[in-house]
């Protein structure tokens, strides 16, 4: 293919300075994206919080002072603590394990989706950058041509008609020139939104079919089959974690005997308890007499569960339907592409390299010269038409397929 001519890419310099390879582009969209930023958050968060998988309830200190009662067990400081079952910590801790999981595939899948959006942009860069480059290749031809005709209209080898039709094409290929610089500089600017610049970017890569890698797609390798399986694996952990809250828990407390010497407003006899403090403890055990809420939302985290598992297998089954559209897309490209390649667009090369041969030699009319050359030009819009269709539908296949 032929590189982006030098009279485009100062052109394009003069507006932008941020000459960038897809490569580049790629790894700058990769750290600056606000989108992964966002993403690489969730996840340090979630990490965080696998710290509170083992969360015990707040420790009670008591005091209590009863001056009718001596020494009883109602004067003492009283240290409590309640208690979970050792699988409702290890169930919270998985539950938060699997978000984190979550998180981690959902920052995976954002990154390729970027890939996708970043690669597509650029493509789309290239192929205006190109369209450019053809138009102002035409322009040139065009002024010689417009040239040509000026000189034998002054000459009396041709009437004005052949002067106006030429002017008249090269004003068209001059509004067109026009538009493509708007195209092209739009494509820019999203490119550069993608990558979170702020310098406009210009494309140096060379305007040609990106390479095909022919594998086949493992759906379950794949970001968005990674998120739903982790997405099935948290309600999963749900469901469990759920199910302990019907779980007993215990009560566990220390209590130390406490007589203050100076309280004693009814002289209780206390001479027993001068052997000194002593120390008691109590344990306790509680248990869910009334769980019809919890027995709901026990149902409702099993229907979530069961949702993810639905989701992952329609998924699964979407996936083969659009890698059968993809490929088919990539297919009908490809056979397109190889044509012109092979046949319109050589073919357009050549009849413009005769036609301006024989139209300067006056061995064919000014209607046929404007005829080959609106046709050539015609051909190569199309040919590069095709490689960009090609590349998109390439950039959507490896997308699909994890790639």
């Amino acid at each position: 293919m032929r590189r982006l001519s030098i009279s485009a890419f100062l052109l394009c310099c003069t507006v932008a300075s941020g000459a960038q390879s897809l490569s580049e582009c790629l790894r700058i969209a990769r750290e600056n994206n606000t989108g992964l930023k966002v993403a690489d958050l969730q996840v340090e968060r979630a990490r965080k919080m696998e710290g509170a998988g083992i969360e015990l309830e707040k420790t009670e200190l008591s005091l209590s002072q009863d001056p009718t009662s001596g020494g009883s067990p109602d004067n003492a400081v009283t240290l409590s603590q309640k208690f979970e079952l050792p699988g409702a910590y290890r169930s919270k801790k998985q539950m938060l394990e699997a978000g984190t999981s979550v998180e981690v595939s959902r920052r995976r899948l954002g990154e390729s989706e970027l890939t996708r959006d970043v690669s597509s942009a650029y493509a789309s860069l290239l192929l205006w950058q190109h369209l450019h480059s053809l138009l102002a290749d035409n322009d040139s031809l065009l002024s010689e041509f417009v040239n040509t005709a000026s000189i034998r209209y002054r000459n009396g080898e041709s009437n004005r008609l052949e002067l106006m039709n030429a002017e008249r094409m090269k004003a068209e290929n001059s509004r067109q020139l026009r538009e493509t610089e708007n195209r092209m500089s739009a494509a820019s600017i999203l490119l550069q939104s993608l990558m979170n610049s702020s310098t406009p970017i210009v494309a140096t890569d060379d305007f040609q079919c990106i390479e095909d890698h022919d594998d086949p797609m493992h759906f379950d390798d794949t970001p968005q089959a990674q998120l739903l399986r982790s997405e099935q694996l948290l309600s999963e952990r749900e469901l469990k974690n759920t199910r302990y809250a019907m779980a007993p828990s215990f009560n566990v407390g220390i209590r130390r005997q406490l007589v203050i010497a100076g309280l004693n407003p009814y002289d209780v006899d206390r001479s027993r308890f001068e052997g000194g403090n002593w120390m008691g403890f109590e344990i306790g055990v509680a248990l869910p007499l009334f769980f019809g809420s919890q027995k709901a939302r026990s149902a409702a985290a099993k229907l979530d569960a069961d949702i993810a598992r639905a989701r992952l297998e329609k998924a699964r089954t979407s996936a083969q339907s659009e890698l059968q559209i993809a490929e088919n897309a990539v297919r009908l490209s490809r056979e397109t592409c190889l044509y012109y390649q092979t046949e319109g667009l050589p073919a357009a090369l050549e009849i413009r390299r005769l036609s301006c041969l024989e139209y300067e030699a006056g061995e064919i009319s000014y209607a046929e010269h404007i005829q080959n050359l609106t046709s050539a030009i015609a051909e190569e819009i199309e040919n590069a038409k095709a490689i960009d269709a090609l590349n998109q539908a390439l950039i959507s296949l490896n997308f699909i397929k994890g790639q």
